[in-house]
């Protein structure tokens, strides 16, 4: 027994030791300072937050290295740097094409740098076992991912969170695909606490599942709850688009898509909430979707968007065109298809019909996530429910303050 046990000390002070080693090599971080307080940790920093209400944002996976380059064996290529991170163009496009839909509501706008985990490995280790030789390294990137993510909240409830009168503001947490992993590990350990779920606006915890399990396993979530209309505040939305019902497991050759076993979903077209291995009533049709936006540098990206030569559009169809998309008063290119999918909650997926799609953003214009079997539309999360998804965060904020 003392052996087992001295074993197990000395593991966990190996692991200690190695995330402190590994920050400590990170150029970016200085030994005894909170490196959120340096303003170039953070993606994005208001200058001035005059808004009512907060958003703190974590974007997904952008961090790619080859796959073969990680191992059992933890080595500091399964994380990025924040140094790598602040010269990522990839995580302002992510950040652009998602945390866009809170700005209409009137918020200010919160995205630290982190230290990233490796995507693809991650994925294959723990979620989809097919590398699980990697599953210890794997869980150490995790939390080193979120370590940072739990740092960079602390740091912006104690400086930023605050308004003119040093009172806490209401906030919104927010993130996509790995962004939202990490933030489901910060609901399970931080929001036991009562005062921060008294300030949650909501959670929208896109493009990851939150299972039955999880709401089982840890207070804080069973606490807050899956949202289940549209105006519910304090509670958590959750959902992952695909062509077909049901987790990953279910699809063959190889795993397509993040959909866990036992997932719940919430859709956004008609903000209700389906349990697991349940399937909405009906779905709800393309007319219930206020309008998908897609960047110019998203896929469809053909800058020559107009009818094919000698396409025919149907009655009253008008071509999308790229136009000027105001963002936080600056001007995006992008372009907007209205009426655009419609959506059913089906065992734990967001389910659609992308045969149906209309030109420009038809399926055969669109990309699936790693180059993986189509049918997964992780990528496009946020930009085929765009125009709901904006519309449902002023519901929720002025519901909240109604609330109180």
């Amino acid at each position: 027994m003392v052996t087992m046990m001295n074993i197990r000390l000395k593991t966990i002070i190996m692991l200690v030791v190695l995330t402190q080693l590994i920050a400590c090599s990170d150029s970016s971080i200085v030994r005894g300072v909170n490196k959120y307080s340096i303003s170039t940790n953070w993606q994005s920093l208001p200058a001035n937050a005059s808004q009512l209400v907060d958003v703190f944002f974590l974007y997904p996976s952008t961090y790619f290295p080859d796959p073969t380059s990680n191992g059992p064996v933890y080595s500091p290529s399964w994380n990025q740097t924040i140094g790598q991170a602040q010269a990522d163009p990839g995580i302002s496009n992510q950040v652009a094409s998602k945390a866009s839909v809170f700005h209409r509501a009137g918020t200010n706008l919160y995205v630290p740098y982190f230290q990233q985990a490796a995507g693809i490995n991650v994925l294959e280790a723990l979620l989809w076992k097919t590398n699980e030789a990697n599953s210890a390294a794997a869980s150490l990137a995790m939390e080193i991912a979120y370590r940072d993510v739990e740092e960079a909240f602390d740091y912006f409830l104690s400086h930023y969170n605050k308004d003119a009168n040093n009172n806490p503001r209401p906030f919104i947490l927010a993130g996509h695909s790995q962004g939202s992993n990490l933030l489901l590990m910060l609901l399970q350990r931080r929001f036991s606490d009562a005062a921060l779920r008294e300030r949650l606006v909501a959670a929208y915890v896109i493009g990851w599942s939150i299972t039955a399990d999880d709401i089982l396993n840890y207070p804080a979530l069973s606490q807050l709850g899956i949202c289940s209309s549209w105006d519910q505040t304090g509670c958590i939305i959750t959902y992952n688009t695909q062509q077909n019902p049901g987790d990953f497991s279910q699809t063959s050759p190889s795993p397509t898509g993040i959909v866990q076993a036992n997932a719940y979903s919430v859709n956004p077209l008609t903000w209700a909430a389906s349990g697991p291995n349940e399937m909405e009533t009906t779905a709800a049709p393309e007319t219930e979707n206020l309008g998908a936006l897609f960047y110019k540098f998203q896929p469809p990206a053909n800058p020559q968007l107009g009818p094919p030569q000698g396409g025919q559009l149907a009655e009253g169809q008008v071509w999308p065109t790229w136009g000027n998309y105001s963002i936080g008063g600056v001007d995006v290119e992008a372009v907007v298809i209205g009426i655009y999918t419609g959506a059913q909650n089906n065992r734990g997926a967001l389910v659609i019909d992308p045969t149906i799609l209309p030109v420009p953003g038809n399926y055969q214009n669109l990309n699936t996530p790693y180059n993986l079997l189509p049918g997964w539309y992780h990528n496009y999360d946020y930009s085929f429910f765009f125009f709901n998804l904006e519309q449902n965060v002023i519901d929720r904020i002025e519901s909240y303050h109604v609330g109180r």
